[in-house]
């Protein structure tokens, strides 16, 4: 009997010791991430090495390996570290605005999409995130559009579709376009806060996400309702009678 509790100690000493390492390993791995997002978000990719986060993570490298493979796959898991839950709340969003018509449902379809991403400055290390997109964006441009295309391409095609089916009088096409238009409405209006408070001499602020998503939902649900330009019409045309 007392070799079976003596077995039985040793098993759970093992399992603690095993639990205890798990948790070591789970504060290394976020330790290390917070500190390459902030690194690469002030100095850019190529201008923070394996031995630059390393030491500033107090890891070595071969711990930065062990976790994330190299250097692409750290920045991969940063990005998708705010991605995901970026997305997640966005399908959420979608998928409630199933249950609206119309123009309400656009309206909700496009509100669905932003404010999740405008309201990213509110999260932890949202700032952060945002000013790594920007770095990213003049730096290594190859990259990041590999970064988007793999955390953000299904569930866009999922809003496309779902603004398709809401504005038959559009094209797949047009619908494309003006989606582009409002990623870059959201992009921009994320990453360079600071000109419109300074040419409105402080009367607009974006620091207040309620106020940036009640001008931006309606002005593009306008933007998406619009009757299709002449020339798009123009265009379709021409494409088919080629066909």
């Amino acid at each position: 009997m007392a070799g079976m509790t003596g077995e039985a100690g040793i098993r759970r000493a093992r399992a603690a010791a095993r639990s205890q390492q798990h948790e070591d390993d789970d504060r290394t791995r976020a330790r290390i991430l917070r500190t390459a997002e902030r690194l690469f978000a002030a100095h850019g990719y190529n201008g923070v090495s394996m031995r630059d986060l390393a030491a500033a993570a107090q890891v070595n490298i071969a711990s930065i390996g062990y976790h994330f493979d190299s250097k692409e796959g750290l920045l991969s898991a940063v990005y998708r570290r705010h991605c995901e839950p970026l997305i997640e709340e966005r399908m959420r969003g979608l998928e409630a605005s199933r249950a609206m018509r119309g123009r309400a449902r656009v309206a909700a379809i496009i509100e669905a999409f932003i404010r999740p991403a405008l309201a990213q400055v509110e999260v932890e290390d949202g700032e952060t995130f945002i000013r790594l997109r920007a770095v990213l964006s003049g730096e290594n441009s190859a990259l990041l559009e590999q970064l988007v295309a793999q955390n953000f391409d299904q569930s866009s095609t999922a809003f496309i579709d779902a603004l398709c089916q809401c504005l038959p009088h559009l094209t797949r096409t047009e619908i494309c376009w003006r989606f582009h238009f409002l990623l870059g409405a959201i992009y921009y209006t994320a990453a360079g806060p600071h000109r419109i408070h300074a040419f409105s001499h402080g009367r607009c602020d974006p620091a207040d996400t309620e106020a940036v998503i009640g001008e931006l939902v309606p002005f593009m649900t306008r933007a998406f309702c619009a009757p299709m330009p002449a020339a798009a019409k123009a265009r379709r045309r021409r494409s088919g009678a080629k066909r």
